[in-house]
């Protein structure tokens, strides 16, 4: 419909006509598509996921959202979400959305920044610095960060056995040892059978992929 249909974080855009003062500006058709189902399409057509049939896109950092290719086409129920607020704890603490113990509220830079100050490594960190600090403070926070992305990881290869997870963002700050880290998890975390879980970590800027993905389903004519 062209409409925004909620930020939790600025709930005025609630129902904002987006794509009709789009039009009104550019003099233009104007589409509106979720940013994690165009960042996995991008992934599809020009990315790591390039020729497989199923396979999931994640963003990690400030945002969380996880893009979903599945049996060669890409999950898009209507009204369905990014997977950010899927409950990976019952008694976590509030989220935005307003429940609680949803996958964003540990598995983000804010999550992160917080667990470092409370811990006495500074609230301005950043995974790539943690990941470089010697110490087992930083070790260990780094390892409790995966194992937070992974909750969510997890129960979406438990439902769709994607068997590859393309990491965008943040994680690509983290190099090699947090990638292993993270394969390391998902693989102890989920049932045996069918191809092993493998994570990648892409090179190519976030914002990128996405656009990509958007001109390539414009392209499409899908």
């Amino acid at each position: 419909a062209g409409l925004v249909v909620e930020v939790n974080e600025a709930p005025a855009l609630r129902g904002y006509p987006v794509a009709r003062r789009l039009e009104a500006l550019v003099g233009a058709p104007v589409r509106v598509e979720h940013r994690a189902r165009v960042q996995v399409l991008g992934d599809r057509w020009f990315g790591p996921g390039r020729g497989r049939r199923s396979f999931a896109s994640v963003s990690t950092g400030e945002v969380l959202g996880v893009g979903i290719l599945y049996a060669g086409e890409v999950l898009a129920p209507p009204g369905g979400r990014s997977g950010a607020h899927m409950t990976v704890s019952a008694s976590g603490r509030r989220c935005t959305c307003g429940r609680r113990g949803c996958w964003k509220t540990v598995a983000t830079t804010r999550w992160l920044r917080e667990r470092a100050r409370a811990l006495g490594l500074g609230g301005d960190v950043t995974l790539g610095a943690l990941v470089a600090a010697p110490g087992e403070g930083a070790a260990r926070l780094v390892g409790e960060y995966a194992e937070n992305l992974v909750l969510g990881l997890a129960t979406v290869q438990q439902l769709f056995a994607c068997g590859l997870f393309v990491l965008h963002g943040e994680a690509r700050e983290g190099g090699e040892r947090f990638r292993a880290l993270v394969e390391e998890r998902l693989r102890a975390d989920v049932l045996g059978g069918g191809e092993p879980v493998r994570v990648v970590v892409s090179e190519a800027a976030v914002d990128d992929v996405a656009l990509l993905g958007a001109a390539g389903l414009v392209l499409s004519g899908r």
